[in-house]
């Protein structure tokens, strides 16, 4: 009897000591148990899963956004720029001409002189005939914009106060502008001339100084805008025995053609109310 009350008492510590053995073994079954492989394959294929779709949206947006920007280029016409006014756009034509009042040298008279081979002159002594020959380069020059145009310059961009609307001038026109300026205030050494054109833009009442600030602005506006276009065109220089220069003279160029852009500027100008600069 004793003997039997002694294993008894005995087998529950036997029992006991056997779970804590197992403890470590059961944890580690658990984790390598299929369930738990298929949980963290689960996980892993989700993680992957989103990391593709990630991916594919950023590339599907960069697409779209280069696509978007070789669209832009792509539809404009051959020679049409960007930054070329939208509404301008269809008065854009080519061609080729050969430029006028080429410098040349007469062996036998031993001088120099410019060629007057254009159709209308801009150049020489001042006089009310070249004033208007430039007027009619000129007039019109600053039409009215649409509130469309207008947006991308505003804030900055305020209407104006006589005509209640805003205006722009074209690069072209805004450049002969300053040329027209510079002729103006050469032509006075130059000529050695007095007289005093009824267009020149700085009559006025102008801060002090004006007359120098404008022209400095003007020539290096000249001096931007040839270097902006780039002509690349071949002028060889040519020499004559008995003369110290080479003098150069360019052939055939090609060039965006005046009439269609007049005719635009003046279809422009009946929109609305336009400014002149003289």
């Amino acid at each position: 009897m004793a003997m039997k009350e002694a294993s008894l008492q005995k087998a529950p510590l036997l029992v006991e000591e056997e779970s804590e053995g197992e403890k470590e073994k059961s944890w580690q079954v658990l984790l390598r148990s299929p369930r738990t492989d298929r949980q963290r394959a689960v996980r892993l294929y989700c993680l992957l899963g989103l990391n593709v779709i990630l991916f594919l949206s950023s590339l599907a947006l960069y697409i779209r956004t280069v696509s978007l920007q070789g669209k832009e280029t792509a539809t404009l016409p051959p020679c049409v720029h960007r930054t070329d006014m939208e509404d301008a756009r269809s008065a854009i034509e080519y061609e080729e001409q050969e430029y006028t009042g080429a410098l040349v040298y007469d062996p036998e008279t031993h001088t120099a002189g410019r060629r007057h081979d254009a159709d209308v002159e801009y150049f020489g002594p001042p006089t009310p005939l070249l004033d208007e020959n430039w007027h009619q380069l000129l007039h019109g020059e600053i039409p009215t914009m649409t509130d469309e145009e207008a947006e991308p310059y505003l804030p900055e961009l305020l209407r104006i106060p006589k005509t209640k609307s805003y205006h722009f001038e074209p690069d072209m026109f805004h450049t002969l502008h300053c040329l027209n300026a510079v002729r103006l205030e050469v032509s006075k050494s130059l000529y050695n001339t007095t007289y005093v054109s009824q267009h020149h833009s700085t009559h006025g009442n102008f801060p002090e100084g004006w007359d120098a600030t404008h022209l400095e602005h003007c020539l290096d506006r000249l001096r931007q805008s040839v270097m902006c276009h780039g002509d690349l065109t071949p002028s060889p220089l040519y020499y004559w025995k008995g003369f110290n220069l080479a003098l150069g003279r360019t052939g055939k160029r090609t060039c965006r053609k005046w009439e269609p852009i007049r005719k635009w500027m003046d279809e422009r100008g009946k929109r609305g109310n336009v400014l002149e600069s003289f």
